[in-house]
């Protein structure tokens, strides 16, 4: 589709803002990023949306513009929710390098306009794939009737024949049609994507187990839980989905598999709902974490527990027992070419984060809601999880025997996420998991932590 088909859908909400005379150019998909340097995940001829949260200062804007334009992306759509007007200087920096601008209006989500090209792009570029974009807003759609994930992966089914699974970094399923994988192949799966991912391939990945060959295509993690792009993709595995498709994507046309990259487009917008339904939870085990590092009182350590117990356990009525969890992620820094700084450990934080929460998940629990009554915040290149117990042992001494297994449950909670993290981690990664006893006041908090 060319550019100008944007502006004569009145539903888009997009006002052109420069670029007339390049109106023309064709658009092969979209992107949404915040990232002040996307270009790792840029092909060109994608239509860019952002909601300019990398400006900072005039001054982001030049190298964000030149990035943007040495990738050939086919325009840049700012959104007009956050910051109103689009600022000055982006209009004049994508004059200077000929990126048409377009402003969106805070009424309209970009999940319509991507809804909306990956629709027009699909339709144009694979007759035989039209059923499925057509249908896909109801990966959008909240509520059960929407469905999530599963619709998309249900219309490939249906209309391609393709069996196709959402999976976690550790191998959790997320989402399928059909039956399920078997534990022991989704982790074999996550384990060979990572370690594909590593060599800085672009993917899909193609992986044999078992006489059956897969295709494992990658689902960019842009949300709050993302690898800075200054970072090398070593940190950025840890945190990104994949799907993986019971074929051999290496004989498929084009076509085809431009639909499958608009599906993890989509997929990845469902996973930034997601990520952003956590922030209630992140941000009570954030609150809570202060108070106790910055040796606030008791009671209003307490205070504050009361506050976090309903929301991570509703309906319990008391407040539970809870227990800390720390993980950290490190690397070699001399294999990566740069030396460690202060800077490098604060940015390792979000990552260990979106680790965290999935390993804290139960392994044999699909979809979303197992996350629920999770709360992990992140502090320098740790992040550390506040975990609910709602029962805890009576007698003394089973309360004592628990205290020594805090080891083995750091043994339980990796057992099922070991192998395929091994192979995102390699020779030079290592992550540390450090489980508390588990304590009922305030006091104890701090003692755990």
């Amino acid at each position: 589709m060319r550019l100008r088909a944007l502006l004569e859908n009145d539903a888009l909400g997009l006002r052109l803002l420069g670029g007339e005379d390049e109106l023309d150019r064709g658009v092969r998909g979209v992107m949404t990023t915040d990232l002040k340097d996307p270009s790792r995940y840029l092909s060109g001829g994608e239509l860019v949306l952002t909601g300019l949260a990398w400006r900072h200062s005039a001054e982001d804007s030049e190298p964000f513009v030149r990035i943007l334009a040495g990738a050939g992306v086919a325009g840049l759509a700012a959104g007009e929710a956050e910051m109103g007007d689009i600022p000055d200087d982006l209009a004049a920096a994508c004059s200077r390098h000929r990126l048409p601008l377009f402003a969106v209006n805070e009424s309209v989500a970009f999940a319509t306009i991507t809804e909306y090209v990956v629709r027009q792009v699909s339709g144009e570029r694979a007759g035989d794939l039209a059923a499925v974009v057509d249908r896909h807003r109801r990966l959008m759609t909240s509520g059960p009737a929407g469905g999530g994930p599963e619709v998309v992966l249900d219309l490939l089914g249906s209309d391609l024949d393709l069996h196709a699974w959402v999976l976690s970094p550790t191998g959790r399923q997320i989402a399928g049609a059909g039956d399920e994988l078997p534990p022991s192949v989704s982790a074999t799966l996550a384990g060979e994507h990572l370690a594909a991912t590593r060599t800085g391939r672009r993917g899909p990945h193609r992986a044999t187990l078992g006489g059956t060959t897969y295709s494992l295509f990658p689902i960019r993690n842009t949300g709050r839980g993302a690898a800075p792009a200054s970072r090398d993709v070593r940190e950025s595995v840890l945190s990104d989905w994949l799907l993986a498709v019971e074929a051999d994507a290496g004989d498929w046309p084009a076509a085809r598999l431009d639909l499958l990259q608009g599906v993890t487009q989509l997929i990845a917008v469902e996973r930034d709902r997601r990520e952003a339904a956590r922030t209630v939870r992140r941000r009570l085990a954030q609150e809570v974490l202060e108070l106790v590092q910055t040796g606030a009182a008791p009671a209003e350590i307490a205070a504050r527990l009361r506050v976090a117990a309903p929301v991570l356990l509703p309906g319990l009525g008391t407040a539970p027992h809870w227990q800390v969890v720390v993980a950290r992620v490190d690397w070699d820094q001399e294999s990566t070419g740069r030396p460690g700084s202060a800077a490098t450990a604060i940015e390792a934080g979000p990552v260990a984060q979106s680790l965290l929460e999935e390993i804290l998940v139960d392994p044999t629990a699909a979809g979303p809601d197992s996350s629920d009554r999770i709360a992990v915040a992140h502090t320098g290149e740790e992040a550390i999880a506040l975990v609910p117990l709602p029962a805890v042992p009576a007698d003394p001494e089973a309360q004592d025997a628990k205290a020594t297994d805090e080891g083995l449950y750091a043994d339980a909670l990796l057992s099922s996420v070991r192998d395929p993290l091994s192979a995102g981690l390699a020779d030079d990664g290592r992550l540390t998991l450090g489980v508390s006893a588990a304590v009922s006041s305030a006091e104890g908090l701090r003692g755990a932590l």
